[in-house]
């Protein structure tokens, strides 16, 4: 019996995107691998920064000599953009773009790694980035949550991102199958659903008849079992007035969002053709903090975009700290082939490590102070996992705010009331109150 595995690196859309195509091996009876070395190795890549890219290579190189027998296949957002250099590497077998990915099983079966593929011509059902790729799950391995892709691509035109490029714009996925899926995942035991996509806030404009990321969340709001609908990660110009009166009136809606930021000066957000300034922005947190009890604030916030001088920098700072973010992902600004700042003069790179320390050092200030906010109060938290701690399991809250608290790996997939005591590390230890199931 042939067994394979995954690499998967990058985003949520990804993840389930892998999880698709695991599940579609199960299927033709292929089995996974553990720590034995497998007959077919998939690795799903990701192409959002300089460092990502090296991480694709590195990962191609070790797998080829961890599994030297095995078919080794290469797709993801690397592959759209790089197809010539993924190529050009040693042990590559087949390679499959994004759209192609409904097609793994079949690819594999027919023995598809062949010249034809490799040479970059179009496979003969080949499916256009103005489509959706249909893929579905019933499960999500190694989550506690349960990640559902409704929408793919990207509407707007960032100065430094490549996932347009990657991706193409926006499509999306029929309201029906979305509640089928959702419905099966509750049936198989998840109870918190993470909507996914690349501009999920996208949602629903390009059906017939439209719709939009509303008539998703009301939807799911009627679907019995599901505690938590939760959004992966929103554009600040896509949270409107609608949005955020369902987050406020559904009761499964999670109160948290994760709304990137990049720059907190309007000067740099125009020169990332971002569509909006940093008043925006603040206005946007102030409105959804009046309207949603306790609500949370994720963000993403880039450090060094070419020309970010230190009062720029400094204008982030501020933002960070008016807008109190219990998360942020910071990172450095990677120069992509293909895009408008690719133009740009290259960010000094000492300099970017030091602005990059500070960022990470400020924001874990801000966010500390903010979870602190919490502490003493109890919560519902979903139990995803035991931790790394011994004797203690974790979860999130609604809010998004992971907890570590003792207990055993019975309590995995359930809802327990914890008592918020102390923050610790990147989440707050508590105490069981008593379980809500």
């Amino acid at each position: 019996m042939r067994k394979f595995k995954f690499l998967t690196l990058g985003c949520k859309v990804n993840q389930y995107e892998s999880q698709a195509m695991r599940e579609s091996l199960l299927r033709e009876g292929m089995t996974e691998a553990g720590e034995e070395a497998s007959d077919v190795v998939v690795i799903n890549t990701c192409t959002v920064t300089g460092e990502a890219d090296k991480a694709n290579r590195y990962w191609v190189r070790r797998l080829r000599r961890e599994n030297p027998h095995a078919q080794i296949i290469v797709t993801g957002c690397w592959v759209e953009r790089n197809r010539r250099e993924v190529e050009g590497l040693a042990g590559v077998d087949l390679i499959l773009s994004n759209q192609e990915k409904p097609e793994l099983a079949q690819r594999i079966f027919q023995g598809c790694g062949s010249p034809e593929v490799q040479s970059g011509a179009q496979p003969s059902n080949f499916r256009s980035k103005t489509e959706y790729a249909s893929l579905q799950i019933s499960s999500f391995q190694g989550h506690g949550r349960a990640f559902v892709k409704i929408q793919d691509g990207c509407n707007h035109a960032c100065s430094f991102c490549k996932v347009v490029l990657a991706r193409g714009r926006s499509r999306s996925r029929p309201l029906a199958g979305i509640l089928e899926e959702a419905k099966r995942l509750r049936d198989a035991g998840y109870r918190e659903i993470v909507l996914a996509g690349i501009q999920l806030g996208a949602y629903g404009r390009d059906l017939e008849p439209p719709l939009n990321l509303v008539s998703v969340l009301e939807a799911l709001s009627s679907v019995p079992g599901i505690e938590r609908v939760r959004l992966s990660s929103i554009e600040p110009t896509d949270v409107r007035t609608e949005l955020i009166r369902a987050m406020k009136e559904l009761p499964n809606v999670c109160p948290q969002l994760h709304i990137p930021l990049q720059s907190g000066d309007s000067e740099i957000l125009a020169k990332m053709n971002r569509r909006y300034g940093r008043d925006f922005y603040e206005s946007l947190i102030n409105s959804l903090r009046n309207e949603i009890p306790d609500f949370c604030l994720s963000m993403d916030v880039m450090a060094g975009f070419p020309g970010e001088e230190e009062r720029h920098f400094e204008e982030t700072l501020s933002l960070i700290e008016a807008t109190r973010p219990i998360r942020v992902h910071a990172f450095p600004y990677s120069r992509r082939e293909g895009t408008r700042a690719a133009r740009f003069e290259d960010f000094p790179e000492p300099l970017l490590r030091r602005r990059m320390r500070r960022l990470i050092e400020f924001s874990g200030g801000v966010a500390c102070r903010e979870k602190q906010k919490y502490i003493g109060r109890s919560f519902g938290v979903l139990v995803e996992k035991a931790s790394s701690r011994e004797g203690l399991v974790q979860g999130h809250t609604a809010h998004y705010l992971k907890v570590y608290f003792p207990g055993s790996q019975d309590l995995i997939g359930r809802n327990v009331r914890v008592r918020l005591m102390e923050v610790s590390g990147d989440g707050i230890l508590g105490q069981v109150e008593d379980s809500i199931e």
